[in-house]
């Protein structure tokens, strides 16, 4: 019996009871956004469990737990063969003995499935009969009891949350801490978070950069800020260097036209070959008298648009007449150059090549959106690729 559905209409508790009292073995697959969690079953109990979020992962838990160093998890991880989980890596390498895989492996279905808990939604999947990786090492966890902490965790993230500041708040540590007891007894994840706080950061970015899950790492913020090891302080922001915009559109301009000559000239070669090169360059030598202010943007014969001329030239140009300039020269001169697509190549290929160029210049001004509308950069160039015929 497989079954689906979104955690906001069924609770993890109430997934986790159904297989557990239907003694199901399959695959629970819970996803939200990029994350995906996949915890498996045997006969209703919990034997694996695998995450895409990065402080899911074993290594990642083993350094956490202080029980790897970097150096070593780098050795394992380039040691370990393609397929094979780093845990059976771990025993090879008599880093770990296989009861200690065991307990690690525990703590790591019981935190990645703990994670869930504070989930309000998510889509879910049971696929039964699915089981385990070849070569994964299992172990065997009833989850009634997981639910249990679960649901305590859940009880104690409504008191932190009477504790904690907004994910815009700015923590920093307090330099001289005014301690409100006389015995300070740190913890190892109180002293990761105070490590991860270092200079300020806010409470959003530390959620996200912490090794710690969000409870773990709530749960010791909450216990620095009432030790008053923690504060929250103000966020002096950054003054950001002036943005010279006329300098940021010619490099826009710049990228469009490279990138739309690329595509004429890609095109005369895959149909004709040398002599497609040959008709480019010759089109641009014929015209460049046409252009005067082209000849010093074009690189060589083969009239390739050279991308550090182009900036270097538009400088010398007057600032409020130069990007008006340009754009009147070479989209001249794209139209000479699609006339030769469709001389050459015919009217269908014509098509096709107007079609990439209006596709490149989109994906171009959509990358400086802002920019591209307060000067009407799109409307510039559709009016330009409609007019060619």
């Amino acid at each position: 019996m497989s079954f689906a559905g979104n955690l906001e209409t069924i609770s993890l508790p109430d997934i986790f009871q159904l297989i557990f009292s239907t003694k199901k073995t399959g695959l629970l697959v819970i996803s939200k956004g990029d994350i995906k969690k996949e915890i498996y079953f045997k006969d209703g109990f919990t034997v694996y469990a695998s995450s895409t979020e990065e402080r899911d992962l074993f290594g990642n838990l083993l350094l956490k737990m202080g029980r790897i160093s970097k150096a070593e998890l780098d050795k394992v991880l380039k040691e370990k063969k393609e397929g094979k989980k780093i845990g059976s890596t771990l025993v090879e390498m008599k880093l770990f003995t296989r009861e200690e895989i065991m307990d690690c492996l525990r703590l790591q279905i019981e935190e990645t499935i703990y994670s869930l808990f504070g989930w309000k939604d998510g889509e879910f999947n049971f696929f039964e009969g699915k089981t385990p990786p070849p070569g994964s090492i299992q172990t065997e966890l009833n989850p009634m009891n997981i639910i249990m902490e679960g649901t305590r965790r859940i009880d104690e993230w409504a008191e932190l949350k009477k504790i904690l500041p907004p994910d815009d708040a700015y923590l920093m540590l307090e330099k001289i801490p005014q301690l409100k007891t006389e015995e300070i007894h740190l913890s190892r994840n109180d002293i990761l978070v105070m490590a991860n706080i270092g200079s300020g950061k806010k409470m959003g970015e530390l959620l996200k950069e912490s090794s710690l899950d969000q409870f773990l790492t709530s749960k010791a913020l909450a216990k620095l800020l009432q030790m008053g090891l923690v504060k929250i302080g103000e966020i002096v922001e950054e003054e950001k260097p002036k943005v010279d915009e006329t300098e940021e559109l010619i490099k826009l301009l710049a990228v469009i036209y490279k990138h739309n000559f690329e595509i004429i000239l890609s095109n005369l070669k895959d149909k004709m070959g040398s002599k497609g090169e040959k008709v480019y360059a010759e089109t641009f030598q014929e015209r460049k008298l046409d252009y005067p202010l082209l000849s010093g943007l074009i690189n060589g014969r083969e009239g390739e648009l050279c991308y550090e001329l182009f900036l270097k030239l538009a400088k010398s140009l007057p600032k409020e007449a130069c990007v008006h300039r340009l754009i009147v020269n070479f989209n001249d001169l794209l139209s000479d150059y699609l006339i030769i697509i469709q001389k050459y190549l015919g009217k269908k290929m014509y098509k096709r090549t107007l079609s990439q160029i209006r596709i490149q210049t989109q994906n171009s001004i959509n990358s400086k959106k802002q920019l591209a509308l307060k000067y009407g950069l799109e409307d510039e160039f559709s009016r330009a690729l409609k007019d060619i015929r």
